[in-house]
């Protein structure tokens, strides 16, 4: 990545917290162009979607130098109370990567198991209430139970295009890592099916 002059310009004594999705790859390049120009430059990825953005209960995560985290950690408990420091910057980068193709292997996984469920005739309820007391549970199957079931999948919280953007991020990290990537590739073929239905 490289800044043009007008934009270094403008870097110079600024501070950069940069909140999206990226590669740690990506973010480490960031950093180095902002420092090169003379800022300085912080990652705070989130965990939470519309919901929790507008109660500023989102999880937030910070990839910096621990002196730059207490700087600005005021500033990022506006987006949720207890921001949590990651390490150097890049960690937690890779730490969101990590939890969204958790997001993607989980709503899938349980869309599958709820699919065979009601095809077999076995009784949703019993299903759930079994799962509940499972150590298999987590609350996103209640949050997404009903709208599955429903077939009713207008106004996401977060949009199908960008869960396989990050599950591509999440591929080209893992394979770089050495990772057996197989099963998260079979998930990508499902996500990109998915787009190409609508």
């Amino acid at each position: 990545m490289l800044l043009g002059t007008e934009t270094a310009n403008k870097l110079q004594n600024r501070t950069i917290i940069q909140m999206g999705t990226i590669t740690p790859d990506e973010s480490r390049s960031i950093q180095k162009e902002v420092e090169k120009q003379g800022g300085q430059y912080l990652e705070a990825p989130v965990l939470g979607s519309i919901p929790q953005a507008k109660e500023g209960t989102l999880l937030v995560m910070v990839g910096a130098k621990s002196s730059q985290f207490e700087e600005y950690q005021r500033i990022l408990q506006q987006f949720g109370s207890k921001p949590e420091y990651i390490g150097e910057v890049g960690t937690a980068s890779a730490l969101k990567l990590a939890l969204n193709q958790l997001i993607a292997a989980l709503t899938s996984g349980f869309a599958l198991s709820l699919g065979l469920i009601e095809r077999q005739g076995v009784d949703v309820d019993k299903f759930m209430s079994i799962l509940r007391e499972s150590a298999l549970y987590v609350p996103t199957f209640d949050k997404k139970i009903n709208r599955m079931q429903e077939r009713n999948f207008e106004n996401p919280n977060f949009p199908t295009k960008h869960l396989l953007k990050d599950i591509n991020f999440f591929l080209n990290q893992a394979e770089e890592n050495g990772l057996n990537t197989e099963f998260s590739q079979g998930i990508r073929r499902v996500i990109q099916e998915t787009i190409e239905l609508g």
